[in-house]
């Protein structure tokens, strides 16, 4: 039976992962928001056979902004892993184990997906908790950062080398609805129960994935909130500016002048957006501002394209043929007349974006800052009422 036949069955399996508080969003990639598992229903039944992604977080407090309905606060109920491999599945199943046997050991509870293709994904179930999530407070950049630091925490202590970065610190991350197909496989995202996860190998799990039957895993470990889970395992958080991240040595090979003179032109902006271009797989926030310095240089959607596609082929990017959601989302930065600046040294800091003290505009936070203090002057008031110093 698919998980489009019965509403019931649906919702008992967004019960049982933790995906039912709603409001959230879905989508096939583009997103809308629903209100009821009864929605997801539909959106199944209309997306037969194609792609299906849900958030892995709740929503409230929506407001307008700029046209578009957000949502200022975020009900985060889980953690997610996110293990790829192009040509190595193997290798992010190894991976997913890992980090399976490490929550086990802690008792953290959590549940592990095959993907349908080549990856597999890790969800570390909380008890719900609301944060506020807005850009205008900070609260936002605090959360992701929360989630970053938690996420490469796992990544550097158990070694997860299949982890992928674009997807760490996102708050709003969408993830596949367990059972649905894979449209490029024909196979199912496929819970895998841990009893079975730690000796699996990839063909097992991958012949699994060839049925539509709905089984669902034992959880089995704490559910504890986000806080709570980073101070199980020990963890303690660090400031977002004290991750500065390493110089990735190759060079970018580009043929056209205009490739050239836009990585320049970045270079000048922020020498840490360009390191961050030179990986395999670029995170999200590296790309977003990639994407705002071409909005001030005027170039149009296509002109960035060319340039992106040149960048693609010198640095190997795993994701160049996803032509369509690409262009959507420079369409998005381009597009709105909101964007005017290029983000400061304080927020490139804090997303991952700075190479520390080799560049020539790095500034020690800890050293040689002063912040601007203001003396608060009193006056009182005469008997008519007018101030006297």
């Amino acid at each position: 039976m698919l998980l489009s036949d019965d509403p019931e069955l649906l919702d008992a399996v967004l019960t049982h992962f933790n995906l039912n508080y709603f409001p959230r969003s879905i989508g096939n990639p583009r997103q809308k928001f629903v209100y009821a598992s009864e929605e997801v229903w539909q959106a199944l039944q209309h997306w037969e056979g194609d792609s299906c992604f849900i958030s892995t977080c709740g929503y409230d407090d929506f407001t307008r902004e700029n046209g578009k309905t957000i949502p200022r606060k975020v009900v985060h109920s889980s953690t997610f892993l996110d293990f790829d491999h192009k040509t190595k599945p193997e290798n992010a199943l190894a991976d997913s184990q890992r980090v399976s046997q490490f929550l086990r050991q802690h008792n953290i509870a959590h549940w592990v997906q095959f993907s349908g293709s080549k990856g597999y994904h890790v969800h570390i179930m909380h008890k719900p908790v609301t944060f506020r999530f807005h850009w205008s407070d900070g609260s936002a950049d605090a959360l992701k950062a929360m989630i970053y630091q938690f996420q490469d925490h796992l990544r550097q202590t158990l070694g997860l080398n299949t982890m992928d970065e674009s997807t760490m610190g996102d708050a709003k991350r969408l993830c596949r609805i367990p059972f649905t197909l894979h449209p490029k496989t024909g196979l199912f995202a496929t819970p895998i129960d841990p009893e079975l996860l730690d000796g699996a190998e990839h063909s097992v799990v991958a012949g699994l994935a060839r049925t539509a039957e709905v089984e669902l895993p034992v959880i089995r470990g704490e559910l504890l909130t986000l806080p709570e889970t980073i101070g199980k395992i020990g963890m303690i958080l660090e400031r977002p500016e004290a991750k500065i991240r390493p110089i990735i040595d190759p060079e970018v090979s580009l043929n056209s002048a205009s490739a050239k003179r836009f990585i320049a032109s970045l270079g000048l902006n922020c020498p840490g957006v360009v390191n961050e271009l030179k990986r395999r797989n670029p995170g999200h926030k590296a790309r977003v501002y990639a994407a705002i310095h071409a909005k001030l240089m005027g170039y149009s959607v296509n002109a960035l394209e060319a340039v992106w596609l040149q960048l693609a082929a010198s640095c190997g990017y795993v994701d160049a043929s996803n032509t369509e959601h690409r262009l959507y989302q420079m369409g998005s930065i381009i597009n709105n007349p909101s964007i005017e600046m290029f983000p400061t040294c304080t927020t490139l800091k804090a997303n991952g974006c700075c190479i520390g003290d080799t560049c020539p505009k790095y500034v020690d936070m800890d050293n040689g800052y002063t912040p601007r203090t203001v003396k608060r002057q009193w006056r009182r008031k005469s008997a008519n009422g007018e101030g006297v110093g």
